[in-house]
C-alpha cells in the first residue's frame, strides 16, 4: 500500500477522488434545505400614478398642402427667384423659362394675352358709364312711351285736330295772283299720318332695346355674356403663357428647389417641392379592437424616428368608418393634425411617427413592479406581505407598462406590500403577463 502512495500517478487520481466524493456529500447535504427554503423576496409597496388610457399607432408626418410642382413645357431655365427654406405667397413666380428656347406658339400666346386682356378691361367699364347707360334707358323707354300714346291716339280719336290749306289764282289788276286760305277742324287722323306713327314708334322700341341691352351688360359684368367670353380668352393665354414658369399654388415654404438657371428642363420633370409646414398631420391605422375607443377631439402625442427627442401634440380630426385589411387584420384610418411647434425645427416629411392618442383622461392608478406579478393556471396574481412573514394571493389584471411599474387593477391598495423578485420558482407559462395552462 505504501508502495502505491508512494506511486505519483496513483497519488493524483486518489486526490481527486476524495474531493469529488467531499462534493457529492456537500451537495447531498445542503440541497435539501435549500429546496425547502426560498430565497427570501424583496418587498415592495403598492403606490399610485396619475395614468392614462391609450392606444399605440404608428404612421408618417405629413403636411397639408403639399405640392411637387412640375414643368408644363420644355425649355431652359432663365431665373431661379426662391431657395429651399424660403416662404412665399400664392401665385408667386418661383422659377421661369426663357421664353426664346420654348415653343412658338407660346411666344404668340404672350401676345394673344395682351389683347385679350384688352378686350376684357374695355368689357368691364366703370360705374360712370353704367350711371349713363341707365339715363340713356330712361329717355329711351319714356320716348316709346310717348310714341305708343301718339299712336292709340291717331287710331282711336274721332277728333284730331287738323288744318287744311288752299290756293285760289285770282286776277289782280293787269296780273294774277294767289289767295290762300286756312281751314281748321277735327276728325279722323288721316292715314299717313297713322303710317308714319307706326314708323315712329317701331324705331323707338329698336332704340329701347339697344339702350336695354346696353344697360343689362353693364349691369350684369363679370356675368355678361361677352364678359364669360372674353374672359375665357384671357384664361385660356394664360394658360399657356403660365407654363413658362413655376407658380406656387399656395402660401407655403419650399421644401426643395432642383433646377438653377441654365439647367435645360422636360415637360413633366420636377422643379419645386412646397408645403405649409405650418399645418401639420399624421394618418394613421387603428385595429378594429380599438377603434371604437377612439373619438374625435382625443388628445395625442407623436414622436418621429428622424428627430428623436421632439413630441408632437395634436388631436384625432377624422376617423375613417370604413375599414381595410392590412396583412390579415382590419384597421381603420385615423388622422392626428398636430399643434404648430413655437420653437423652429427640423421636422422632414415622410418620416415615420409613432402615435399615442389618449382615449381615456388621466387617472390615479395602482402601481407595482412589473417583478412582483406572477402567473399560473389561475392568471395573474401577487403576494401582498400580512404581518411578518405570511402572504395572501392577490389576483390581479396587469395593464399599462410605465418604466419598471405596471398598472393592476385587484384587491389592492396604496400601501400595501407585495413580494418581488421571487427566486425559488421562475414565472409561470406564459411569462409575467402570459394566460398560462
Amino acid at each position: 500500500m505504501l508502495n502505491l502512495w508512494n506511486n505519483k500517478k496513483v497519488r493524483n487520481w486518489a486526490i481527486v477522488g476524495i474531493v469529488v466524493i467531499a462534493a457529492i456529500l456537500m451537495a447531498r447535504r445542503f440541497s435539501p434545505a435549500r429546496a425547502n427554503n426560498p430565497t427570501a423576496a424583496s418587498p415592495a409597496t403598492v403606490t399610485s400614478l396619475d395614468v392614462a388610457e391609450t392606444i399605440e399607432a404608428s404612421g408618417s408626418l405629413e403636411a397639408q398642402p403639399f405640392a411637387s410642382l412640375s414643368w408644363k413645357t420644355s425649355g431652359v431655365v432663365e431665373a431661379v427667384n426662391v431657395k429651399p427654406g424660403d416662404f412665399v405667397k400664392a401665385d408667386s413666380i418661383l422659377l421661369t423659362l426663357d421664353p426664346t428656347s420654348t415653343s412658338a406658339s407660346i411666344v404668340s400666346a404672350q401676345a394673344d394675352l395682351v389683347t385679350a386682356q384688352k378686350n376684357l378691361e374695355d368689357l368691364l367699364t366703370s360705374g360712370t358709364d353704367l350711371a349713363q347707360a341707365a339715363i340713356d334707358l330712361k329717355t329711351a323707354q319714356e320716348d316709346y312711351d310717348s310714341a305708343v300714346y301718339y299712336l292709340r291716339y291717331l287710331q282711336t280719336d274721332n277728333k284730331v285736330p287738323q288744318t287744311t290749306y288752299s290756293a285760289k289764282l285770282v286776277k289782280s289788276g293787269n296780273g294774277w295772283r294767289y289767295d290762300y286760305t286756312t281751314e281748321n277742324f277735327k276728325g279722323p287722323a288721316p292715314k299717313d299720318w297713322i303710317i308714319e306713327a307706326e314708323n315712329d314708334l317701331a324705331l323707338k322700341k329698336a332704340e329701347l332695346e339697344d339702350k336695354q341691352r346696353e344697360y343689362d351688360r353693364l349691369l350684369a359684368g363679370e356675368t355678361s355674356a361677352d364678359v364669360i367670353a372674353a374672359q375665357a380668352e384671357v384664361d385660356a393665354a394664360q394658360v399657356t403663357v403660365n407654363s413658362l414658369s413655376i407658380i406656387a399654388p399656395f402660401d407655403g415654404e419650399v421644401l426643395s428647389v432642383e433646377h438653377h438657371v441654365g439647367d435645360v428642363v422636360d415637360t413633366g420633370d420636377l422643379s419645386i417641392n412646397l408645403a405649409d409646414m405650418d399645418h401639420l398631420y399624421v394618418e394613421t391605422q387603428v385595429d378594429e379592437s380599438d377603434i371604437e375607443n377612439v373619438k374625435l377631439g382625443n388628445l395625442a402625442e407623436v414622436t418621429l424616428d428622424a428627430v428623436p427627442g421632439v413630441t408632437l401634440t395634436g388631436e384625432v380630426t377624422a376617423i375613417n368608418p370604413v375599414g381595410e385589411v392590412d396583412s390579415g387584420l382590419v384597421k381603420y384610418k385615423v388622422r392626428v393634425d398636430l399643434n404648430k411647434l413655437e420653437e423652429e425645427t427640423f421636422l422632414p416629411l415622410g418620416t415615420t411617427a409613432n402615435v399615442v392618442i389618449q382615449i381615456k383622461a388621466a387617472s390615479k392608478t395602482l402601481m407595482v413592479p412589473i417583478t412582483a406579478i406572477q402567473n399560473d393556471s389561475e392568471g395573474e396574481y401577487v403576494l401582498v406581505i400580512q404581518g411578518g412573514t405570511s402572504t395572501l394571493r392577490v389576483n390581479v389584471v396587469g395593464g399599462a407598462i410605465v418604466g419598471d411599474l405596471v398598472a393592476v387593477t385587484g384587491d389592492l391598495k396604496e400601501g400595501d406590500r407585495v413580494q418581488v423578485g421571487q427566486a425559488s420558482s421562475g414565472p409561470g407559462p406564459g411569462g409575467p403577463f402570459g394566460g398560462g395552462n
